[in-house]
């Protein structure tokens, strides 16, 4: 083991929090994509390098249960991992697994309660609407927001969760969760995903409806009586009103048709590669095709 076992995971965490904390000059669409697919494979590229070194460390500790490993999940220099090392990085591994689970446990038992509560309008006055994904899903919304707004500003309400539904932004809000999750120094990039997630919804409402200055002024009545939803559920007012409503007034952004799909190229090459590196996938590959080159 040495420093290049944590370089792959150092370099994605960095870009990750430059990321988190850059304004990206893209569409909200893109940089909804960019962020999604920088905190999953930076989630994966953490427990991959803490399993390794967990596998590794347990190598070190019972050497004879090391020549039943696969060559290619043990570090080539055969050199074992301290007790300094391989002790918080398991810990710290495991935590973050049970973590993980938790989360995705209480996602699933605030889904199938939302997916009941979306049968029927919430028995409560304030303006209250909120993406619930599933087959069992919808648009959940309150009586009060049915009474309070008029028929121009509840179009603008489900056009925008609508817009959640259809392009299953709650696996956008998962991956930025789970980064933090792991990584709560990430929490940066899950805030601003969470803000483009909405940014994204926002400006297909505008298009469907258009009216900007119409969605803004909904946003802003309705994110002054709104509750803030949690999970992995996306609600109508629950992220970044202001920075949304100013974005609204002023000029639309590019659609980036080509900016936005080089970006993410160049982006998922970098992240796959360096996740890769922490999974020993190229290592992995070698040892299941060396075999089979020998075999001709």
């Amino acid at each position: 083991m040495n420093v290049l076992t944590f370089l792959p995971l150092g370099l994605m965490a960095t870009l990750s929090v430059v990321l988190g904390l850059a304004r990206l000059p893209v569409h909200p669409v893109w940089t909804a994509r960019l962020l999604a697919t920088t905190g999953a494979m930076t989630a994966v590229a953490a427990l991959g390098t803490g399993v390794f070194v967990a596998v590794n460390y347990g190598a070190s500790l019972a050497p004879g249960a090391a020549a039943h490993l696969p060559e290619w999940a043990l570090f080539g220099d055969d050199r074992p991992v301290p007790g300094a090392v391989g002790i918080p990085v398991t810990a710290l591994t495991l935590a973050g697994l049970l973590a993980v689970v938790r989360a995705g446990a209480r996602w699933t038992r605030e889904l199938r309660a939302a997916g009941d509560d979306a049968r029927r309008p919430l028995e409560t006055p304030l303006p209250i609407a909120v993406a619930v994904p599933g087959r069992r899903g919808g648009v959940l919304v309150s009586r009060g927001l049915l009474r309070d707004l008029t028929s121009e500003e509840l179009r603008v309400v489900f056009e925008h969760e609508g817009s959640h539904l259809r392009h299953r932004h709650h696996r956008y809000l998962a991956a930025g969760t789970v980064a933090a999750t792991l990584l709560p120094f990430l929490r940066p990039l899950e805030a601003r995903l969470r803000l483009a997630v909405e940014r994204w919804a926002d400006e297909d409402a505008a298009e469907a409806v258009g009216d900007r200055a119409l969605v803004a002024r909904t946003i802003a009545r309705v994110a002054l009586a709104h509750r803030p939803a949690a999970g992995p559920a996306a609600g109508f007012a629950d992220s970044g009103v202001v920075q949304r409503v100013e974005a609204l007034l002023g000029t639309p952004p590019a659609k980036n048709t080509v900016t936005g799909p080089l970006l993410l190229l160049g982006n998922g090459f970098v992240t796959s590669s360096l996740t890769a590196a922490t999974l020993q996938l190229d290592h992995a590959v070698a040892s299941v095709l060396l075999p089979l080159l020998a075999m001709w």
